[in-house]
């Protein structure tokens, strides 16, 4: 018994940092898609509408090959969880291409301080205080990445509108962990992101251009990320409660940091090296803890 709540543990964490190196890779995608890396700069609603499209192309024949059956799905979940998904990414991808991009990830996964919050009243769950004290020391690696005495006085309003998008996906979290409890993970997917792609759809009108080759390869990329880390994002959340399973999303910082330094080859100096750390330290004892009350169980 105590062997397999322990291999729930590892797995719930494995794909939870799983989701989170997929989706740091589609806000790298994302950045060079709105800036003029690949082409002529896109628009953030396009980039996001692409996400949504592709995702929903490879569900759709996901769903055909395996015979998943749509039953009775919670519409109005679904288009809540949607919409809030649109929001949030629509915001993370402007971000990017606004400031660096650890700087708009670490804004934007604040978003674990939400959900917690969200899960008391949403979701009924208990948070125990080591459990906020670890948050907060993640929080707190964040801020370090952020540096404050650069930026944050001359971009308040894209930082609050970052903050803003964490509120929403925050919530986002919370939805997802009440669907897994109602629906298989393909149907919700499937419906997702139809739902998605109907909402990302309308203001395309008014930002289309017609990308270049490489900036469809990556939009498919975007997609094609975004759907297998909401399909680990699920599995993690069917094995364990939100405030245990949402702030390992923070490692996406890491994978953010690593991704540039490839890519863009921008190297992490100590700023990002200890923002790091700190916010690896709030993990692991998240999950020490989490270990200790599965064994006191």
């Amino acid at each position: 018994m105590l062997q397999n709540k322990n291999k729930m543990i590892i797995e719930t964490i494995f794909y939870m940092i799983l989701a989170s190196s997929l989706i740091a890779g589609t806000t790298i995608l994302a950045k060079m898609l709105g800036t003029n890396k690949l082409g002529p700069a896109l628009n953030p609603m396009q980039i996001s509408n692409a996400r949504f499209f592709f995702a929903f192309v490879i569900i759709t024949i996901i769903l055909l090959i395996t015979r998943n059956k749509i039953k009775n799905p919670n519409i109005k979940l679904h288009i809540a969880r949607s919409m809030c998904g649109w929001i949030g990414i629509s915001i993370l991808f402007a971000g990017s291409s606004i400031i660096p991009v650890s700087d708009a990830t670490a804004l934007v996964f604040t978003k674990p301080i939400f959900a917690m919050l969200l899960a008391i009243p949403l979701l009924g769950e208990k948070v125990k205080l080591i459990k906020w004290i670890a948050a907060f020391i993640t929080f707190f690696g964040a801020v370090i990445l952020i540096r404050p005495e650069n930026n944050m006085i001359n971009l308040q309003p894209i930082a609050l509108l970052l903050l803003f998008g964490a509120a929403i996906m925050g919530l986002e979290s919370i939805l997802i962990k009440m669907l897994t409890n109602l629906e298989k993970p393909i149907p919700i997917l499937f419906v997702n992101n139809g739902i998605g792609l109907l909402i990302s759809s309308t203001p395309l009108y008014w930002v289309w251009q017609s990308p270049n080759n490489f900036q469809l390869i990556a939009m498919f990329g975007i997609g094609a990320l975004m759907l297998c880390a909401q399909s680990c994002f699920i599995q993690a959340l069917k094995r364990s409660d939100a405030n245990f399973v949402v702030p390992y999303f923070y490692s996406a910082l890491i994978f953010v940091i690593f991704y540039d330094f490839l890519i863009f080859k921008i190297t992490p100096d100590y700023i990002s090296i200890l923002g790091a750390s700190i916010i690896i330290f709030g993990g692991l004892i998240i999950y020490l803890s989490e270990s200790r009350n599965k064994i006191i169980d």
